[in-house]
């Protein structure tokens, strides 16, 4: 199942309160915190080192989604450039994609809990699953604009990124 628009605007009126809490957490993770090893890290131009933080439990997956500077097709998976999967592991899930190109673009990500592929959502349709974006704007009752999610990326520096899972 495809991380749907529903799906993210649910999650985004659920977490409408958590918007405050994102900035402490992402603020403890160090320029330090990303000099790490990772198979998905090659040293590639346009590389994107990423931290997923508030990952409970070292259980099922990270999915990541890449999406380009463009709000159509934000959030939804026909919009997305790359998707990545990973382990995860508690407390923060390192890793890196690489971007098409240098640019500003926006990451999306949820943990897969029980791996099974899919973000999975309760009878209401309310995620039943952690999930982030990159920026971590605060949310009201809808998807944040992409404008809110980007970050650039160069050529010899890459990125790095700080998503908190809520």
């Amino acid at each position: 199942m495809e991380v749907t628009r529903a799906g993210i605007i649910a999650a985004l009126i659920v977490a409408a309160g958590a918007g405050a809490a994102f900035a402490d957490d992402a603020t403890a993770v160090t320029e330090e915190d990303f000099n790490f090893d990772h198979v998905s890290c090659k040293g590639a131009e346009n590389e994107i080192r990423v931290i997923i933080v508030g990952v409970e439990d070292s259980v099922g997956l990270i999915t990541a989604d890449l999406f380009p500077n463009r709000q159509e097709g934000f959030l939804h998976g026909r919009g997305r450039l790359k998707q990545v999967k990973y382990a995860a592991k508690s407390p923060m899930t390192k890793f890196c994609i690489d971007a098409p190109e240098s640019g500003l673009f926006a990451m999306s990500t949820y943990h897969d809990e029980n791996a099974n592929g899919d973000f999975d959502k309760t009878a209401i349709g309310f995620p039943a699953e952690p999930w982030g974006i990159s920026n971590n704007p605060k949310v009201r009752f809808g998807p944040p604009p992409v404008e809110k999610a980007l970050f650039e990326v160069t050529p010899q520096d890459g990125a790095h990124v700080v998503i908190k899972l809520n």
